[in-house]
């Protein structure tokens, strides 16, 4: 399935970055500033090695009581980048972010240099009908599954 929209058409193109040596309360503080839910971790040459989310913050970091004060980054974010190029087609964006359980993706082009990222709410403002489609999904699955309230901890 394709869209006929690429990545390119979509991604923003002002990308917020940290070098890898930076402490994750540093990120955590220019991701509020600039009001984004990502930054990109980057060589000084513009190599995605990592990309560190709100939910990155939350689920690795606070859960887990570690220091945001003394942790750099690169303790945090996933060895493992997903990235996708901007020729590809939409669908295939959302495809990854679906399969990986991510809603940011870097853009690199076929050099590796990085140039934009696309969100999932990138992805909802072009194609807003994927709103109703992706709330069918979760009733299904959350028919299926038990939900755990705080309480039930």
């Amino acid at each position: 399935m394709t869209l006929g929209i690429t990545v390119e058409e979509v991604m923003t193109t002002t990308v917020l970055c940290a070098e890898p040596g930076v402490k994750l309360v540093d990120c955590a503080k220019l991701m509020a500033e600039k009001k984004v839910g990502s930054i990109v971790i980057c060589t000084e040459k513009d190599r995605v090695i990592g990309i560190l989310t709100e939910q990155d913050l939350v689920r690795k970091v606070m859960a887990k009581n570690i220091d945001p004060h003394s942790t750099l980054v690169t303790q945090i974010i996933p060895r493992k980048i997903i990235t996708i190029t901007p020729e590809k087609d939409l669908y295939e964006a959302m495809v990854l972010m679906q399969q990986h359980n991510i809603k940011h993706l870097p853009v690199v082009n076929k050099k590796g240099d990085l140039e934009g990222v696309i969100s999932f709410k990138d992805v909802i403002r072009v194609e807003p009908g994927l709103i109703e489609i992706n709330h069918f999904k979760e009733k299904l699955t959350e028919e299926q599954q038990h939900v755990v309230f705080p309480s039930e901890f």
